[in-house]
């Protein structure tokens, strides 16, 4: 099998979610959540359709980059053992807890409400499913992905489970701070191979 590079999904800014008005006024999604890099392990399975499966386990990471007035990347990064880097990145709007894209009646929407995550997207190539808690010091989340057509990486059928816990320690001398230096990476995604920027946390 070809080693994986980098995978990243990348979705529009699409949706709205209400305002929690119980939330200061000088805290927001980024604020709450960004900064200092979740770190910690991801777990997994690789089951191809004939049956063969494979267990996969490496150093995992969660952050926020690329922040605007109201718009933010959310990246989950995985270092994979004997395979690779496998890494989601998507970008959307956020308000004072809240962070969305698209909208549950579509094919495509991700979203974080009162900590909880949850998402979906769906494709000719690929349906992922994702769902997890994102809170101040901990972040998990679990993404399965079905393949329904062959990819550079994966065959047809190819199901691909990844299960992140990471955790990390706020102190109020951080300063909102990535934590992270960017590089250049070949990235796959839906369109195949490109070269993008993701942190190097």
């Amino acid at each position: 099998m070809k080693k994986i590079m980098l995978f990243m999904v990348s979705i529009l800014l699409l949706g709205c979610t209400k305002e929690d008005d119980q939330v200061r006024e000088s805290e927001d999604f980024s604020s709450l959540y960004g900064g200092i890099p979740y770190k910690g392990t991801v777990r997994g399975s690789l089951l191809l359709e004939g049956g063969n499966k494979l267990d996969l386990s490496g150093a995992g990471s969660i952050a926020l980059i690329e922040d605007t007035r109201d718009s933010v990347s959310i990246v989950f990064l995985s270092d994979i053992e004997d395979l690779g880097e496998i890494n989601i990145k998507i970008r959307g709007k956020y308000d004072r807890k809240s962070f969305y894209t698209g909208n549950e009646n579509s094919d495509i929407y991700f979203k974080i409400t009162d900590q909880t995550i949850n998402g979906e997207f769906i494709s000719e190539t690929q349906e992922m499913t994702f769902d997890g808690r994102l809170e101040r010091e901990q972040g998990q989340m679990k993404m399965l992905a079905v393949f329904k057509k062959e990819t550079e990486s994966f065959p047809k059928g190819t199901r691909l489970e990844l299960n992140f816990n990471t955790s990390r320690d706020v102190t109020e001398n951080d300063s909102g701070g990535s934590g992270c230096q960017m590089r250049m990476v070949p990235i796959w995604g839906p369109n195949g191979m490109t070269m993008g920027m993701v942190p190097d946390c």
